[in-house]
């Protein structure tokens, strides 16, 4: 071929496949009316996806017997990738085999092929040209038109013959001395296996022998169970008759419950008539009120009304998630908007039965929530506010006043006793601005009582000696006013006042009651009826009742206290944003699409949907939180000083068992459970070393851990991503000589 221009690209993208061919043909010294015909060998390539391909490598013209190759750089050469075949693989399968040598004609590829490859010069072969050439066409002479089918010489041939027969003889003797070495090999190998079956042989009679014994002492087994199973039988006929003694006995033990129930009912109708005689005697002599001789009558126990609720179970078929949904368009509808997660979040909070900690600035609506969520669904909620001069539990519950003889109650306790008077209702208890004071000081107690999750909590206020002294006092004080109107026959005289203007009555119980002229019987009276108050409405003792959820709200600045670890490690944090930072036309637009009609009535959950107080979940080592969590405190918690114990996790279980109820993404739980528990306690100086590595380095380390173990999207849907929040502490601490801090 001649040397002839070389194309770039470039020139080649516009021009028609007529002109392409031209350009091929003149630089491949092809007549135009003549076609491009070439020889060469048939090569097999397998593709990533398994096909198997074909082309043509050392490609020559047949008439010139010149190497052809593409008039342009960039491309790869035909003389190394070839002139693909492109045509079914089955059929170049069933014809040919690789290695073949074949003539052919090219044809210019169609135009997708060629921008596909980007060669705008590059062939292919027709499939219907191909030939397969029997023997080697001739190296040396030219082959002219009329000779295209011509071969080598016979010279040349004879001397490719005797080559290949001795090439043959020296491979058979190579094979023949490799035949005999292999049947050595084969003698050798097959004493071996002889010998190896021999050994196998005895060791299965061995086997044999040992599979007998098993056998025997099996029948003996079998013998054995047989024995046993017709006890058994015996013993289950023998329990039948039991059974059926049992039923009568029942039935003889429900007619008897019968008698006693009715016994019992008499006994109580007479308990309720001197419950009312003595009621009425202390009503009458102004001892109690009329609210508390209702009291003593009717019981304190109250049923909560459900009339005009929508009820979780037959309206919301007990779907937690449609439920918040309805939560959040009724709160919307009276004007007060709160994100989906913060309720979801909430909710599965409020049914773990542990201490809620709501923090955040002033007016980002925390107590707010209390209120609100407890309306939504029928509750009661009470705010208390702490002071900052609370130093005990007293300031919380109360105490006794021995000088007075009565409890001094606080709201506190008078909201846990009116839930215990309404266990159906849910009740909030909200300790608002609770880090006024040192949370530790006057909550400990109360919290201790709060990690009680096998039995229901006692709360005791005062020894049972001072309310049974009252009680007895009362009792002799009740007893010397019937002497005295019996020794003057003047029973009919209940009234105290009446009982005082009395001169002998009045002369009488000054006597028994050791009273000189200057002493007031109307005090005495008075101070009786402050003890007997504080005895009906303050009982010494108080079960923690079950449909109480204590929420505190705390406020961050320099006029508060910061939570202790002890705190921190009980309770679970929320922490408010600014609701100025709210997608509110987003929140809006997802209340519109619940597609609710009316969200005017409240929804009636029972105290069991509310969550129970019951054991934690326990740890178990093969479970998928347990073993992340157990990875994250050996590689970042311990080293950096965060405690995370077994108590910690056993309540990130219990809240992901819950949360699962409103929510299926378990990232997101593990998001939240890091919000609530891990990053409060991240209060430490970053520059001090772990071994050679800064803290704060170790908490960047941290946040790609937890890239790789959660998925959790950034956006207003899921609320407060853990993650961005780490980064946040890190770059506060950045401007802050690496003091690391959640809370500032």
């Amino acid at each position: 071929m001649s040397e002839g221009k070389i194309y770039s690209l470039k020139e080649l993208q516009d021009l028609t496949d007529s002109e392409v061919l031209s350009i091929l043909k003149n630089d491949w010294e092809i007549p135009n009316n003549r076609k491009i015909s070439v020889w060469g060998e048939l090569y097999k390539h397998k593709t990533l996806k398994g096909r198997y391909v074909f082309s043509l490598k050392k490609v020559k013209d047949i008439y010139t017997k010149s190497i052809i190759e593409y008039p342009t750089s960039g491309v790869i050469p035909i003389s190394e990738k070839g002139v693909f075949i492109t045509v079914n693989d089955k059929d170049i399968f069933s014809k040919y085999s690789a290695g073949a040598l074949l003539s052919c004609d090219l044809k210019l590829s169609p135009s997708t092929v060629r921008e596909d490859h980007n060669n705008p010069l590059e062939v292919s072969v027709e499939f219907k040209s191909i030939e397969l050439l029997k023997e080697l066409p001739r190296l040396s002479e030219e082959i002219h038109n009329d000779e295209i089918n011509s071969y080598i010489s016979q010279s040349v041939y004879d001397i490719y013959v005797r080559q290949n027969e001795e090439a043959l003889q020296k491979e058979k003797e190579v094979l023949e001395a490799k035949l005999q070495r292999e049947h050595t090999d084969f003698k050798n190998l097959l004493g071996k296996e002889q010998e190896e079956l021999n050994k196998t042989q005895f060791s299965i009679e061995q086997d044999v022998k040992k599979v007998q014994y098993k056998l025997t002492a099996t029948e003996k087994t079998l013998e054995q169970q047989q024995t046993k199973r017709e006890r058994v039988i015996q013993d289950l006929q023998s329990l039948a008759l039991k059974e059926t003694e049992l039923k009568n006995d029942f039935q003889a033990l429900k007619t008897l419950h019968a008698e006693y129930e009715n016994d019992m009912s008499k006994k109580l109708k007479k308990l309720e008539s001197f419950v009312k005689d003595k009621a009425i005697i202390l009503k009458d002599l102004e001892f109690i009120d009329d609210e508390e001789f209702d009291s003593l009558l009717s019981g304190r126990v109250n049923k909560r009304s459900s009339e005009n609720s929508l009820s979780f179970t037959d309206d919301f078929q007990r779907d937690y998630a449609k439920s918040v949904s309805y939560i959040q368009a009724y709160l919307s509808a009276q004007d007060i908007i709160y994100p989906r997660y913060v309720l979801e979040d909430f909710f599965a909070l409020i049914q773990t039965n542990d201490l809620i900690i709501l923090a955040g600035d002033s007016g980002s609506g925390k107590t707010n929530l209390v209120q609100s969520f407890a309306k939504a669904i029928g509750g009661e909620s009470r705010v208390i506010p702490v002071k900052p001069n609370w130093t005990s539990s007293e300031d919380l519950l109360g105490y006794y006043n021995p000088l007075e003889k009565k409890y001094l109650s606080t709201p506190f306790l008078e909201a846990l006793i009116d839930a215990g008077n309404n266990p159906e209702t849910p009740y909030f208890i909200c300790l608002d601005e609770m880090n006024l004071a040192h949370v530790e000081y006057y909550f400990a107690d109360f919290l201790s009582k709060l990690e009680e999750r096998n039995d229901i909590p006692e709360i005791y206020l005062y020894s049972d000696d001072e309310s049974s002294h009252t009680l007895s006092e009362f009792k002799h004080v009740i007893q010397l006013i019937t002497d005295a109107k019996q020794k003057y026959n003047k029973e009919h005289i209940n009234d105290f006042a009446k009982l005082l203007q009395d001169e002998e009555i009045n002369t009488e119980l000054k006597r028994v009651f050791g009273f000189s002229d200057k002493d007031s019987l109307i005090k005495y009276h008075s101070d009786l009826r402050r003890m007997l108050g504080g005895v009906l409405k303050t009982p010494a003792t108080i079960s923690f009742p079950p449909n109480v959820r204590i929420i505190g709200a705390i406020n961050i600045d320099e006029t508060t206290n910061n939570l202790s670890p002890k705190i921190l490690d009980r309770a679970h944090v929320i922490k408010f944003e600014s609701p100025l930072l709210h997608d509110w036309a987003t929140i809006e637009e997802n209340i519109k699409s619940y597609g609710f009609d009316d969200v005017t009535r409240k929804i009636h959950f029972e105290l069991e949907d509310l969550g129970s107080r019951v054991p934690y979940p326990k740890y178990k080592v093969k479970n998928e939180f347990c073993s992340l969590m157990v990875e994250f405190t050996k590689l970042y918690f311990r080293p950096l000083g965060i405690e995370v114990g077994l108590r910690t996790i056993r309540q990130g279980l219990n809240y992901q068992e819950n949360f699962l109820k409103f929510n299926d993404d378990k990232d997101l739980a593990i998001n939240n459970f890091f919000l609530h528990k891990i990053l409060p306690k991240m209060t430490f100086d970053g520059n001090k070393m772990v071994g050679e590595t800064e803290k704060y380095k170790l908490l960047s380390s941290l946040i790609d851990k937890l890239e790789q173990a959660l998925e959790v999207t950034n956006d207003s849907s899921t609320g407060v991503n853990a993650i961005e929040e780490l980064r946040g502490i890190i770059e506060k601490a950045r401007t802050n000589d690496w003091i690391i801090n959640y809370w500032s």
